[in-house]
C-alpha cells in the first residue's frame, strides 16, 4: 500500500491519468484507458507520481511519454484519437447477428446452456418467412461488416433454411454494398460431403466443440446414435484436409468447455488438439445456464481450481512452444491482442460496455429478438425480461425498436466498467469486462458485485500471468507469435 503522504504528492498537472498496483516486491504496474502499460521500480514510481520526470532515465521517460503517461502539448488530441480507435466498435452498429435456426438438437450435453429440445420435437424451427424478415432487419444495421452466426440447437437440423439465409443475405449485402460473413457452430454429427462442400464453397466458417479424449467427450456430450467423439474428430480432420487441398489458409474452430471432473487431464487435452493439427486450444469457463444449472454439483469448480488448471495447461503449452511447435491458448491470446497489438480482437465476450444489442443481437426461431444469445437462453427458462422487441413485418421498425429499447440501455449501463466501483479502479480495467447475464443468474441483479465475481478472479489470474512473463524475452517472443500471423482466427462468439 502507498502511504497517504506519497499519494498526496501526485502531480496531475505533469502526469496523465493512470491506474496502478504493486505487482511484486520491487515493481509497480501502471495502465491507462488506451491499453498502454509500463512497469516502474518503486523509486521510479514515487518520482513519477510526484511529477519528477527528470529523475527517471531517458529511456523510461521516452517510454512513458510515448504511452501517454506524461502530459505534453499533444496529450489531449493523442488520447482522444487512441480512445476512439480502441472503442471503434461503439459507432459501428450491430455487427454480430446470432440466428437460432432451431432449438432441436441430437445431443444431450451435460453443460449445455442453450436450453435445447429433443430433435423430434416439432414447431421449434425458424421458418423461411421469419428468416427473410430477420435478414432484412439485420441489414438495417449501420455496420458495413455483417457477421451472421448460426447457433443452437444443432443448426444442420434446419439445413434448407440455413442455405436460404446464405443465398438471401449475399444478395442483400451485394445490393447494399456491405460485406457479410457466416459462422456455423455445429456438433458435426450431421455433416456429410455435400454439406461440407456447400459450406466451404460459400465461405461459411465452421466451429465445433471438442472436449478432451473419447471418454471425456462422450461423457460430456452424449449422442445416442453414434460415438460423438469419433464423428467430431473425423470431420475436423476431413474439413481441415479439404481446406489444405483447396489452398485455404484456415482450420475449423474448436472449443473446449472445462468441467470439474476432468481438470487433472490438462496434458491429454493439449495433446489431442496437437494431434489434430490445431493451432491452439480455447479453455472456456463453464456458464451456469440451461442444462448446466441442473448439473452444477458435478460440473462446477471454484475460480481457484480453474486457475490451477490454467497454470498447468499454460506451462505445458510453453514447453511445447520452446520445442518450436507453434501452439497457443486463445483465452490468453484475446488479452494479448489488446496488450501487445493495441487492437481489439473482435471477441464480444471481452468488451466494456458489452456488445449486447449495440454490437450483438440474437434472433430466436420465433419473432422474438434479444440483446444477446445469453439473454435468449433465459427466455427458454421462462424469463422474458431481456427481450428487446418482437419483430414485425417492418424491418426498419424492428431495428429502431432494438436500438431504442430500455433493455438495451440498461445493458449498456450494467456493463460499463467506468461506472463500476472496484472494476474502474482495477489496474486491469482496460482489458476486462463484466457480463450482466452472469451477474443476473448468480445474484438476481444485472449490476455486479466485485467481491463475489468469479470471472474477475479468473481474468485477474490470467492477466497476472501475462504481465509476470511479458518482459521476459523468451515469453515475449512466444506471445508475439500468439497474436501475430494470418492463422490467428478467433470467432466472434465461439
Amino acid at each position: 500500500m502507498l502511504q497517504l503522504n506519497d499519494i498526496s504528492k501526485l502531480r496531475s498537472d505533469v502526469i496523465g491519468f493512470f491506474r496502478f498496483k504493486k505487482f511484486d516486491d520491487s515493481r509497480y504496474l501502471i495502465t491507462n484507458d488506451v491499453w498502454m502499460y509500463s512497469f516502474l521500480e518503486k523509486e521510479d514510481f514515487l518520482h513519477f507520481i510526484a511529477g519528477k520526470i527528470d529523475a527517471l532515465s531517458s529511456q523510461k521517460k521516452h517510454e512513458l511519454a510515448g504511452k501517454k503517461f506524461i502530459l505534453d502539448d499533444s496529450y489531449a488530441n493523442d488520447m482522444a484519437h487512441m480512445y476512439e480507435t480502441k472503442n471503434t466498435f461503439l459507432k459501428q452498429g450491430p455487427a454480430l447477428h446470432i440466428m437460432v435456426l432451431t432449438l432441436r438438437c441430437n445431443h444431450a450435453c451435460k453443460y449445455c446452456h442453450a436450453s435445447i429440445v429433443w430433435e423430434k420435437i416439432t414447431g421449434k424451427d425458424m421458418t423461411v418467412e421469419i428468416a427473410q424478415n430477420v435478414v432484412d432487419t439485420i441489414f438495417y444495421s449501420s455496420s458495413n461488416e455483417i457477421n451472421i452466426e448460426f447457433q443452437w440447437g444443432e443448426p444442420l437440423l434446419n439445413y434448407e433454411v440455413l442455405k436460404f439465409i446464405v443465398a438471401y443475405a449475399r444478395k442483400r449485402a451485394k445490393y447494399l454494398w456491405k460485406h457479410v460473413n457466416f459462422l456455423l457452430i455445429t456438433n458435426l454429427s450431421l455433416m456429410d460431403e455435400e454439406k461440407m462442400n456447400y459450406l466451404i464453397d460459400n465461405n461459411v466458417q465452421l466451429s465445433t466443440s471438442l472436449d478432451w479424449d473419447e471418454e471425456v467427450h462422450n461423457s460430456n456430450r452424449t449422442y445416442a446414435k453414434w460415438n460423438s467423439f469419433e464423428k467430431v474428430v473425423y470431420w475436423i480432420d476431413r474439413i481441415n484436409t479439404e481446406y489444405k487441398k483447396r489452398g485455404i489458409k484456415n482450420t475449423i474452430g474448436a472449443l473446449t468447455t472445462v468441467t470439474k471432473k476432468w481438470l487433472w487431464r490438462w496434458k491429454e487435452l493439449v495433446d489431442l488438439y496437437l494431434s489434430l493439427g490445431m493451432k491452439g486450444v480455447f479453455i472456456r469457463p463453464l456458464n451456469p445456464y440451461g442444462f448446466a444449472r441442473h448439473n452444477l454439483d458435478e460440473l462446477w469448480y471454484t475460480p481457484q481450481e480453474f486457475n490451477e488448471f490454467y497454470d498447468n495447461i499454460i506451462r505445458y503449452i510453453t514447453e511445447i512452444n520452446k520445442k518450436w511447435t507453434k501452439f497457443r491458448e486463445y483465452f490468453t491470446t484475446i488479452y494479448l491482442q489488446k496488450i501487445l497489438n493495441n487492437q481489439d480482437p473482435n471477441f464480444v465476450d471481452e468488451r466494456s460496455p458489452c456488445w449486447a444489442t449495440i454490437g450483438q443481437v440474437a434472433y430466436n426461431y420465433t419473432w422474438k429478438i434479444y440483446t444477446c444469445d445469453e439473454w435468449r437462453m433465459f427466455s427458454e427458462m421462462w424469463d422474458e425480461n431481456f427481450q428487446v422487441t418482437t419483430a414485425t413485418d417492418n424491418p426498419e421498425e424492428n431495428y429502431k425498436n432494438m436500438i431504442d429499447s430500455d433493455v438495451t440501455k440498461s445493458m449498456m449501463q450494467a456493463s460499463l466498467l467506468d461506472a463500476m466501483p472496484w472494476y474502474n479502479e482495477s489496474v486491469y480495467k482496460p482489458y476486462i469486462w463484466i457480463c450482466p447475464v452472469n451477474n443476473y443468474k448468480k445474484t438476481g441483479n444485472i449490476f455486479p458485485n466485485y467481491k463475489h465475481d468469479d470471472r474477475i478472479v479468473i481474468s485477474t489470474h490470467v492477466l497476472d500471468y501475462i504481465f509476470s512473463k511479458i518482459e521476459d524475452p523468451e515469453y515475449f517472443s512466444m506471445f508475439q507469435w500468439w497474436v501475430g500471423g494470418n492463422d490467428f482466427n478467433i470467432s466472434c462468439d465461439l
